[in-house]
């Protein structure tokens, strides 16, 4: 655990996150990560053969539910998202560590770069357990701790040369291992959590900015700190080219971590005792 954390009990502002949320529905910019994560979450789906009946998403992609073979394995979902979104049938709701539906409501949870902003992920996960049936699956993407790695060394690297004293500016993202940990000890079965690194091109580090504005992930880090000057940016852009040189500006890059979790059932499959396989290994090799 980092000093800054031991010294704020809450990582998140959620005010602040609000706010960044709010100013990214006046971004409308073509977005790889949302629609990674929407096809890698559909395809999931496709694997399993279950017809899901009752279905809550959580998103802030506003395109998320327009994917033909998503609309084709789910029917009426209920779409939750702390930003106004485009379809009808969506609810606005002010904070998703807040739901306000009742236990064992529904078949399934698809929550889509939404629970890395949790200032308490197995509190969260918890809640969501709890909102599904039994026999209920979780799917759920969220950034890992590569996300933004050469943004992060960089614009360190710039604010020592300006500033006598540095800042934290990128969130501390939670890596895979942890992630599997907490999800098993949150009350799923069957559990799976798996990564995905996405490199993604952009121009310059503003170009990038404004992408990571148009998701609502601009710093909401829970300590005040001044902005950062242009020439801090500058220098940031500087640094970035040198350490991830491409034809066109800078690469960057951003880890998907996708958890999967069901809730007990009695018909769920078991594993197996220890001593109960009726073929040893030992038969697979020379003797």
């Amino acid at each position: 655990m980092s000093e800054y954390q031991k010294e704020n009990k809450i990582l998140f502002n959620r005010k602040k996150l609000r706010r960044s949320r709010v100013r990214a529905m006046n971004y409308d910019i073509p977005n790889f990560i949302y629609e990674h994560t929407a096809q890698d979450l559909t395809s999931r789906l496709d694997e399993i053969n279950r017809e899901f009946k009752s279905i809550l998403i959580l998103t802030k992609n506003k395109n998320f539910i327009s994917s033909k073979s998503l609309t084709k394995k789910i029917k009426d979902p209920l779409i939750v998202s702390p930003i106004s979104l485009s379809n009808k049938k969506a609810i606005m709701i002010e904070d998703e560590e807040y739901l306000p539906f009742q236990e064992n409501s529904f078949d399934l949870i698809l929550s889509d770069l939404m629970l890395h902003a949790s200032n308490n992920l197995k509190s969260s996960l918890e809640k969501i357990h709890a909102l599904l049936k039994p026999d209920g699956l979780m799917l759920c993407s969220m950034f890992g701790s590569e996300t933004l790695r050469e943004l992060r060394s960089c614009l360190l690297a710039a604010e020592e040369q300006f500033k006598e004293k540095v800042y934290p500016r990128i969130h501390p993202f939670t890596d895979i291992r942890t992630a599997g940990d907490i999800l098993q000890s949150s009350g799923f079965k069957l559990c799976v959590a798996d990564d995905t690194t996405i490199k993604v091109p952009t121009k310059d580090v503003y170009q990038l900015v404004k992408l990571i504005r148009s998701m609502g992930e601009n710093n909401y880090l829970n300590i005040d700190k001044p902005n950062i000057s242009r020439s801090i940016w500058n220098k940031t852009s500087e640094l970035m080219k040198d350490v991830t040189p491409t034809e066109d500006g800078v690469m960057s890059t951003f880890q998907i971590l996708t958890l999967t979790g069901w809730k007990y059932h009695a018909d769920q499959p078991k594993p197996l005792k220890p001593g109960s396989a009726k073929i040893s290994l030992a038969d697979f090799f020379d003797k």
